[in-house]
């Protein structure tokens, strides 16, 4: 056995675990929850206008909803990147830039469950 083909064999059990755990959280509402208290927390940031945080309608508006379904929560996630993550980047701040990786991990869970029940794969 080679040392690629070894490689290989041990990179295929940690993508399987990798997906398998992206697939369970796209079957719970917790992340979509998890990222609605951190725009929450966030409100009074955005009323002082903190840099790379959003406006406070946009903060109010992104509350997240599991219940409508994934394709909602990553129509959500997009949104949010387009008009935030290049602010968010700049801002070179914790908050916004944990902000932005809590939005970029939600659009990852439910925008491959919204692919999945789409059949795009």
């Amino acid at each position: 056995m080679s040392k690629a083909s070894s490689a290989l064999a041990t990179e295929q059990p940690v993508e399987n675990k990798i997906t398998a755990w992206i697939d369970k959280q796209a079957e719970s509402p917790y992340p979509m929850w998890a990222l609605s208290a951190a725009t929450l927390a966030t409100l009074p940031l955005s009323v002082k206008k903190a840099p790379g945080i959003p406006g406070l309608f946009q903060t109010m508006a992104f509350a997240g909803d599991a219940e409508n379904g994934s394709g909602i929560a990553t129509a959500w996630c997009l949104s949010w990147s387009f008009l935030n993550a290049k602010s968010a980047l700049k801002s070179m701040r914790p908050v916004p830039i944990a902000l932005l990786g809590a939005v970029a991990l939600n659009t990852v869970i439910y925008g491959k469950k919204t692919l999945q029940v789409n059949g795009y794969i």
